[in-house]
């Protein structure tokens, strides 16, 4: 009998693996970010270069080696797999908060902690002053929001489909002139890089051309297109040009990539029959009208702005701006409502998001029907998809999930000592990856006036909210069972022992 290979002798288990690599890939793409930000820290002659550099390098340099040692089963487990990315999250905000630590951006490791996974989760809350801050933490802040937006789209498009979760979602189908954008898993990784660079870089020009300066143009750009929200020194987006970009920015980064795709490749077709893509344009035009009429909108001006906030908050963008005209009460609540809601399935926005909206309005529909006629046998159609019963109960699931994730934010915030409204508020944008958040004459809140057990609480509702919720709950059950396996095994081993001693 030979001797067993190296490599199989080597193989690891499914999630040992999966966990190690995504710990490894989270301080890789956090370290690399880190030094690449103290690179652009010296073209500035900032204080912040070295320790970007120092503490970036410290992280991929570690993390490199800890990806080639992993010997990796031929597959991996699908639930592993998903528990191996939000691994690789929590690395990137662990890596994160020690960069802010590292630059002096936060004195307090918990400040540090919530900047980071604002950052990477593309919420729009932040305790820094960007006028502060160097180029190189500046940057940093705003690239964290980037590589958190290309993880969320990958995740969605790339990802989820090829473990067979959201397959009819996908847009895989091949034939008759489809060109998918989705047709394997590597294909579609590629094919989201190149349009969300592209996007990145069609937006930095827009900026540009409307009179910001490079920087706060870069800064802009990869704030809109991962829908952070988080702007550069200044106030670049009083200016009503910039605002226009911004707001076309908001609405592509809103709307599904399968969409655009379908756009850039001329698939006339899959558009027409896109019933969330008209169900996402018509929210944001009557959203627009019903704030403009609810905060008294007078001139081009107000108009303006109400468009602007509408579809900062239903893209769950959150670019900060102060309310204009007398609000009436329901307009920061209808603001609420649209964050919870959120752009479409397949982009970069947080939040429920239409596809599952109206997928719950069809599934009630059906059941009304049912009461009236219970022999009826009726499929869930949205547009020109038909939709399989598992996906059917994996939305319903995800209805509860979001409003459990979403009251155990506000109740615990609630607990910790903020007032009813304004733990709702920062409960609804935490698990929605959203912002900014308002209190009920729509002034935006400075997270900075809350106490630490409060953003304390508000982060695991926020890195939950941007693992899309499922996964994320999945992956912490996954962890779970493997953690009590392991302890089970460990008891029956000391009771064996102790058998044989006795």
């Amino acid at each position: 009998m030979g001797l067993p290979s190296r490599r199989t002798a080597a193989t690891w288990r499914s999630l040992p693996s999966a966990v190690v690599s995504g710990i490894a890939v989270g301080a890789l793409a956090a370290g690399a970010l880190g030094a690449l930000a103290g690179l652009a820290d010296l073209t500035d002659g900032g204080t912040d270069a070295a320790p970007l550099l120092l503490t970036g390098i410290a992280a991929t340099l570690p993390g490199w080696l800890l990806y080639r040692g992993v010997r990796r089963p031929h597959r991996h487990q699908a639930g592993d797999i998903l528990t191996g990315v939000t691994a690789a999250f929590l690395a990137m905000v662990a890596v994160g908060a020690l960069l802010y630590l590292a630059t002096g951006a936060h004195g307090a490791f918990d400040d540090a902690v919530f900047e980071s996974a604002a950052g990477f989760s593309t919420t729009a809350m932040t305790l820094l002053d960007a006028e502060e801050l160097g180029r190189g933490v500046l940057l940093f802040r705003a690239a964290s929001q980037w590589v958190g937006g290309l993880g969320a789209l990958l995740l969605g498009i790339a990802i989820l489909p090829a473990l067979s979760v959201g397959r009819e979602l996908a847009d895989r189908r091949r034939g008759m002139g489809r060109k998918p954008l989705a047709p394997s898993g590597g294909t579609a990784a590629r094919n989201v890089l190149g349009l969300y660079g592209s996007f990145t870089l069609l937006m930095l020009l827009g900026y540009l051309v409307a009179g910001v300066g490079g920087v706060g143009s870069l800064v802009l750009a990869v704030s809109t297109v991962s829908t952070g929200g988080f702007v550069g020194p200044g106030d670049p987006l009083a200016d009503p040009a910039v605002q226009w970009v911004a707001i076309g920015g908001m609405v592509l980064a809103g709307a599904s990539l399968v969409v655009i795709w379908r756009l850039l490749t001329r698939q006339w077709g899959g558009i027409r029959r896109a019933a969330e893509f008209r169900a996402y344009l018509l929210f944001l035009v009557s959203g627009s009208l019903l704030l403009a009429w609810w905060t008294d909108a007078a001139g081009w001006s107000e108009w303006r702005q109400a468009v602007f906030t509408l579809v900062s908050a239903a893209t769950t963008t959150g670019f900060p701006n102060n309310p204009v005209g007398a609000w009436a009460a329901v307009a920061p609540v209808f603001l609420l409502m649209a964050a919870a809601v959120g752009p479409m399935t397949g982009s970069t926005g947080g939040g429920f998001q239409i596809f599952r909206l109206l997928g719950l309005l069809k599934l009630a529909q059906r059941e009304l029907m049912r009461q009236l006629h219970p022999s009826l046998v009726a499929r869930i159609r949205i547009g020109g998809l038909v939709l399989s019963e598992a996906t059917v109960g994996r939305i319903v699931l995800q209805q509860f999930l979001f409003v459990a994730v979403l009251i155990g934010a506000t109740g615990a915030v609630a607990v910790l000592g903020l007032d009813l409204a304004t733990a709702l508020a920062a409960g609804v944008h935490a698990a929605a990856s959203a912002g900014p958040v308002r209190a009920l004459d729509g002034g935006v809140l400075d997270p900075a006036d809350w106490s630490r057990p409060v953003r304390l609480a508000l982060i695991p509702a926020m890195v939950v909210g941007r693992l899309a919720l499922y996964p994320a709950l999945l992956a912490a059950g996954t962890a779970a069972t493997a953690i009590r396996d392991r302890l089970r095994l460990r008891r029956r081993l000391v009771a064996r022992r102790v058998e044989r001693v006795g």
